[in-house]
């Protein structure tokens, strides 16, 4: 039978059957809820996910690359700077380093202390760096050799040693103040490093790396290598300018003098071959560098007599004047309308001409040379010889000098003037003014920069100027022959009469300036600027040198004297080491003993003064600067058995073997006057050691010069 189904009364809703019969209306809704709220989780995963997937995914891409990915840099050595032999200057060489990463130090406490003990220093300076939470941090960079070992070996977590470039000088303080120096980073300072900083950084190389689990670095795609900086190659000449500091530093010495200059250039050229800066310093070292600057360029100042050469040149170019034309020199005495003292001659001359003006120095000649040529004609010839204004070298910090415009002049100003007052100029305008009166009016802008060679071998800089015509070749050799009287004796002997360049001639002139004194307002009784500028050889100039010693205090001021020196050794030792012919060396005899006075012994010999060294061989550069010093030894020969001489006989000394220095030092001792035949070491002697009869001079041959078999041998005594 099957079962009928209830009715229910009309208007009431139907009753629906459970999905779940047979389970209680509590569970089911507890089943519900537990689906909402795993529901409700599943869309908010969701939505975090989104936000971490989709709207921060660039944030969180980057801080999970800081965690496993790196970009490891690696520094570029700096490009080298050379000689014109292509001697290096400055050159980049691998260092040690010291780093930490403080985030894999476990006691900061311990490490500090074993660290300190290593390096030297405060555990509390170290636990500073070792506490942070940065990942590097230097400690001590440019170790020596030693303490990176001892670093090394006690394998501290977190502490590493590194390689990175350091910059060396090899010169040490040769041209000190002109190759300057870079910081410990790489970054020029100073000097050549400063102007030539773009040139010589290179680029750096990188590699990106990742990090295993733990820490360790892995590169993937290799490392990029640096490229090293440009090399820098100069003009400058490294046997020159050991030549040129040692002699300055003498004379700043001797004359414990405030500082003083030197520079050598190449008349041809315009190029430097040397510029010495005293006092100068070692760019090696970080001690404090104080009054040590490239004073050639960076220094100006009021020159004094040597000026006198322009404003006749000027004179001569323009025709005013003729090297024989006369002047009354009123005995040295001159008075200028507004100049409350007179201008006065060191000499008292009655007239002289204009080569006698340049020969005595007087500066009474030179005001009426200039009166003659008057005030356009002088301000612009002194420009047209590039003063007031940069030459335009590669060297930080030069200055212009000061030359205010003719038109401005007062009669006082150019009388002034006229010899080197009111008027500021730098040395290297000096010398490249003196280098076109040696090179037939022709200047060329100096320059110290010769090329730039990148990584590649490619040239991408060449050092060069328009050279100009700044007088004519006829009154450049006038000036020449008015420079050579400069060096004459006799009753009108010139302001550098007693001054001798070994084995050249040369010409120039002296200056001794007074010195301005900013707190009297007034030009100083007892402060001086001593300078002498020259052409060597005169005839055939090569070299234009300029010399400037400031404030000699040891006795001597007058330029002759001070600066005059300093050009003669410059200028022999130079001239003998580019090759140049010269004369034969000869050594007078020294001046008669005293009565009384026992004769020397021949058999000593003694190291040679700083004036007389054995010259290098002639195109041979020589390879670490010339040590000048007073060594001070004396070498006597032992027991020797006395020499048995006639009364007409004299002890000719044994020179062979010696060198240059020993050898005239030994002719000095011995009372002999000898003649030199090249340079090098004696290989032969006429007459021969011992007894023999006097001769005006002992002729001696060196192993560069001519054969020995081209000597007469004597015979044996």
């Amino acid at each position: 039978m099957k079962p009928v189904a209830r009715s229910t009364s009309r208007g009431a809703k139907p009753r629906i059957k459970p999905m779940t019969p047979g389970i209680p209306h509590s569970a089911r809704v507890r089943a519900y809820l537990a689906g909402a709220v795993v529901t409700a989780g599943l869309v908010g995963v969701a939505f975090r996910a989104w936000a971490l997937q989709v709207d921060g995914n660039e944030h969180y891409r980057a801080l999970a690359e800081r965690q496993h990915a790196l970009t490891v840099e690696i520094p570029a050595p700096r490009g080298e700077i050379l000689d014109a032999h292509g001697i290096p200057l400055a050159v980049s060489a691998d260092a040690d380093s010291v780093w930490a990463n403080p985030r894999e130090i476990r006691d900061v406490t311990a490490t500090a202390d074993k660290l300190a003990a290593i390096l030297d220093v405060e555990p509390a300076t170290l636990e500073g760096k070792l506490a942070g939470d940065r990942r590097f941090v230097w400690i001590d960079r440019h170790v020596t050799p030693e303490i990176a070992a001892a670093v090394r070996d006690a394998k501290l977590p977190g502490i590493e040693v590194a390689k990175e470039p350091r910059r060396w000088y090899p010169g040490k303080t040769l041209a000190g103040p002109v190759i300057g120096r870079a910081d410990i980073d790489g970054n020029g300072l100073d000097g050549l490093e400063l102007a030539m900083n773009a040139h010589l950084t290179g680029q750096r190389g990188e590699g990106h790396a990742v990090r295993d689990a733990h820490g360790r670095r892995m590169f993937a795609d290799g490392v990029a290598q640096p490229e090293p900086g440009a090399t820098v190659k100069l003009t400058l000449d490294r046997s020159i300018q050991a030549i040129a500091d040692s002699a300055l530093a003498d004379a700043v010495h001797t004359h414990d003098a405030a500082a003083g200059v030197v520079v050598v250039l190449d008349v041809d050229t315009g190029k430097v071959l040397a510029l010495a800066s005293s006092p100068t310093y070692d760019p090696n070292t970080v001690e404090k560098i104080g009054a040590a600057r490239n004073r050639t360029v960076t220094d100006s100042f009021e020159a004094g007599s040597v000026m006198k050469l322009f404003t006749v040149a000027a004179a001569l170019d323009a025709g005013a004047v003729r090297p024989d034309t006369e002047f009354d020199v009123q005995m040295g005495v001159m008075y200028i309308p507004g100049r409350s003292r007179p201008i006065r001659d060191v000499h008292y001359d009655k007239y002289l001409t204009v080569a006698g003006i340049i020969k005595r120095s007087s500066n009474v000649g030179a005001v009426k040379i200039a009166q003659r040529l008057g005030k356009d004609a002088l301000y612009d010839a002194f420009k047209a010889y590039g003063f007031g204004a940069k030459t335009k070298i590669e060297l930080p910090g030069e200055q212009p000098g000061m030359v205010r415009p003719g038109k401005k002049w007062r009669d006082v100003e150019l009388a002034t003037i006229a010899f080197g007052y009111g008027i500021t100029v730098t040395p290297l305008q000096i010398a490249a003014a003196l280098a076109a009166i040696g090179n037939d009016g022709t200047y060329h802008p100096p320059r110290i920069v010769d090329s730039v060679i990148d990584a590649d071998g490619q040239v991408v800089y060449r050092g060069s100027a328009d050279a100009r015509q700044v007088m004519s070749a006829k009154t450049a050799k006038q000036v020449r022959t008015m420079m050579a009287t400069v060096f004459e004796g006799g009753k009108n002997a010139g302001t550098a009469a007693s001054l001798v360049v070994p084995g050249f001639k040369c010409g120039g002139k002296t200056g001794t300036a007074h010195k301005y004194d900013h707190a009297l307002r007034a030009y100083a009784d007892n402060k001086y600027l001593s300078s002498f500028i020259g052409l060597a050889p005169i005839d055939h100039p090569r070299l234009a040198i300029v010399v400037i010693i400031d404030d000699p205090r040891g006795g001597d001021y007058y330029g002759g004297k001070v600066a005059g020196p300093v050009f003669a050794q410059v200028a022999s030792e130079s001239l003998r080491y580019l090759g140049v012919p010269g004369e034969p060396l000869v050594c007078p005899p020294p001046p008669p003993r005293a009565p009384g006075e026992p004769p020397p012994n021949p058999l000593l010999i003694t190291i040679p003064p700083k004036t007389c060294i054995d010259p290098p061989k002639a195109g041979k550069p020589v390879l670490e600067p010339i040590d000048l010093d007073p060594v001070i030894s004396l070498l006597t020969l032992q027991e020797a058995d006395p020499i048995e001489v006639a009364p007409d006989e004299i002890v000719v000394p044994d020179f062979r073997g010696l060198g240059l220095g020993k050898a005239l030092e030994l002719a000095r001792d011995a009372h002999v006057a000898v003649e030199v035949r090249g340079s090098g070491q004696v290989i032969a002697q006429d007459p021969l050691p011992g007894p023999a009869r006097p001769v005006d001079k002992i002729l001696l041959r060196f192993s560069d010069g001519d054969s020995p078999s081209s000597l007469p041998v004597p015979a044996a005594p």
